[in-house]
């Protein structure tokens, strides 16, 4: 039996382990591709040795617009996460808690909103943008993150906020505390890990967005996901400077989140043991 214990648990090991690789692996091979002189990144020599360069590094971040719309894309993705999940939080809490007349219909409406493709949108989005004079502006983009994101902000925290013993806040409303009241100095408190979590999810999927970015935005707005194809040339491609453009980009969310995992894991993890 132990020789069982052992061999599964070995065979367990080896397969994450191999999930492991696999998955880091197209990071390593971005990672080296950034320190690569040109001639190296058509080297024959896949996995072998090279001399490393920031050559790459310098060029993005001193003789390229690289920073300017990777600040566009903090300044975004940062007043989407405070916009948007604070009403989703109370949107979410009132469906938690609220008794309304078809409830259940308005909550799969609003996750409609959400399941459609985001081309699907695409064309009337872009017309009320130009109606509005909101196109290459940072509030137009703002506000189509904060309409793509609102559905997945009152999905989760519904279901954080029914995970609160309701009797908390029935205790807090009996000491003369509101409805309101209790919701931020109780609830909000319990539920802070989800909370937290909607907002990193929030945060990295507008982050990530390219495809409303690309047809909304021409320069004052652009984001550096849509500035990474400006690296793709009609006769070539430089792969060094998109390679440490890419890794410059993916740094802010990795770093946020390896920060804020523990938020991450007690947030996703809400309900999942019930005494």
């Amino acid at each position: 039996m132990k020789i069982k214990k052992v061999l599964s648990t070995g065979m367990v090991h080896l397969v994450l382990m191999g999930f492991a690789i696999i998955s880091i692996f197209p990071l390593y091979w971005l990672f080296t591709t950034s320190l690569k002189s040109a001639a190296d990144v058509f080297s024959s020599d896949l996995l072998g040795f090279f001399q490393a360069t920031l050559d790459n590094y310098k060029t993005v971040l001193f003789n390229d617009r690289f920073p300017d719309f990777l600040l566009n894309s903090v300044i975004i993705s940062a007043l989407t996460v405070a916009i948007c999940v604070p009403i989703g939080c109370m949107a979410g809490y009132a469906f938690a808690r609220l008794k309304m007349k078809r409830k259940d219909s308005w909550f799969f409406m609003i996750l409609t909103t959400r399941m459609a493709p985001a081309v699907t949108f695409a064309v009337p989005i872009y017309l009320m943008m130009c109606n509005l004079r909101l196109t290459d502006t940072k509030v137009g983009l703002v506000s189509i993150y904060v309409f793509m994101n609102m559905a997945l902000c009152i999905w989760l925290s519904r279901s954080f906020f029914e995970e609160v013993p309701i009797e908390i806040e029935e205790a807090a409303m009996v000491d003369g505390v509101s409805r309101f009241g209790a919701f931020l100095r109780f609830s909000v408190r319990i539920a802070g890990g989800g909370i937290v979590a909607t907002a990193i999810l929030v945060f990295i999927f507008t982050w990530n967005e390219f495809f409303y970015a690309s047809i909304l935005t021409q320069n004052a707005a652009k984001t550096f996901t849509v500035h990474l194809t400006s690296f793709f040339g009609s006769k070539r491609i430089l792969w060094g400077e998109l390679s440490a453009a890419s890794v410059l980009g993916s740094l802010f969310p990795i770093v946020f989140a390896l920060i804020t995992k523990k938020y991450i894991i007690r947030g996703l993890t809400m309900g999942a043991v019930k005494g």
